[in-house]
């Protein structure tokens, strides 16, 4: 069974209880936004599911819910933010929004931040960056759970990359975790109680499972086998030993909402032509590939084409909310005293 909330009545919901948790108001409203597109664009296992993670935490007291966020280094092309241990969304944001300043002066601009919680959907970043018509890329690092076939024990984060790509349209959006599956996919099949596909995860001994269950208390796989395990281990090395956070192996923390760090770069199209030619070419690029021979009924979608898609119909029907989840969300909100 299912619950379905409207969009502005489920971020209206989540800024008030963050809100309640002691969450700076600006901040709340970021986390709630946050969460919302990311089940707008049926990215559930980063909405409201991973919102309660970061409940849990804040309860727990590992989350700090007013964090002193601050810059520790800045140039023009640059600049390293620490989060002070707060949810990840608003420290990023802060990092996104500076990095676009940048690329939109000199071209291009880098940011990195540390001491920080998860980050959510590394979309909703890339996306706030092909909206200002530049190009995004972001990097971020997790706790240790990918491993490969026969070894006891994690390895890497699932480490995921995005990357926003302007056009004259819908931006071009890949957002991926470097597991096969997000670790987040196989929470929701474990609060489920459903079975996971087989190549998605070992249990604790280093042997395929389909039970989410046994792969909580083992390990992911990599996507792609090798060429994924080596592009985890080099997002691994850039959101942590290159800013000075901490690698997968060494991040602390227990909950799901582990974080080492983010990275994250926009670039301008200016640096090389002219911003109309390049949204030009694009659109060329995306018709030519979309009008390639192909079976009747097939299609060929951009990245983030799928998402876009359900980000309208969830806008207009509502977001769907298994029992559990919609359950503990009004839990927590009655505790807190609010009327859901």
């Amino acid at each position: 069974m299912v619950k379905v909330v409207s969009p502005g009545e489920l971020k209206s919901l989540l800024f008030k209880v963050f809100k309640a948790l002691n969450v700076y108001d600006e901040h709340a409203e970021l986390i709630a936004d946050s969460l919302v597109c990311a089940n707008l664009r049926c990215v559930d296992s980063h909405g409201v599911s991973r919102g309660l993670d970061f409940i849990n935490g804040i309860r727990v007291g590992e989350i700090n819910p007013r964090p002193n966020i601050r810059v520790i280094r800045e140039d023009s092309a640059s600049v390293l933010i620490d989060g002070d241990r707060g949810i990840g969304i608003p420290v990023a944001y802060e990092v996104t929004r500076r990095v676009i300043e940048k690329a939109k002066r000199l071209g291009v601009g880098v940011g990195a931040a540390k001491n920080l919680w998860n980050v959510g959907a590394l979309a909703y970043y890339v996306m706030k960056i092909a909206n200002e018509g530049l190009v995004g890329i972001a990097l971020a690092n997790a706790r240790a759970r990918i491993s490969i076939p026969g070894v006891k024990s994690a390895i890497v984060g699932t480490n995921p990359i995005a990357v926003g790509i302007p056009t004259a349209s819908e931006p071009i959006i890949l957002d991926m975790a470097l597991s096969t599956a997000a670790f987040g996919k196989i929470v929701l099949a474990a609060r489920k109680g459903e079975k996971i596909p087989e190549g998605w995860a070992l249990n604790k001994e280093g042997k395929p499972t389909t039970d989410p269950k046994e792969a909580l208390e083992g390990f992911l796989l990599p996507v792609g086998g090798y060429k994924g395990f080596g592009l985890a281990v080099v997002v691994d090395i850039l959101c942590s030993i290159f800013i000075g956070a901490p690698y997968s192996l060494v991040i602390s923390g227990k909950g799901p909402y582990t974080q080492g760090g983010f990275l994250i770069m926009a670039m301008s199209p200016n640096m090389f032509r002219s911003y109309d030619e390049f949204v030009k070419d694009m659109d060329n690029y995306v018709s030519t590939l979309k009008s390639l021979p192909k079976d009747p009924g097939v299609e060929i979608l951009m990245p983030g084409e799928p998402e876009a898609r359900c980000y309208k119909e969830r806008l207009s029907k509502g977001i769907p909310l298994d029992d559990e989840i919609w359950g503990q969300l009004v839990k927590i909100s009655k505790e807190l005293g609010i009327n859901v």
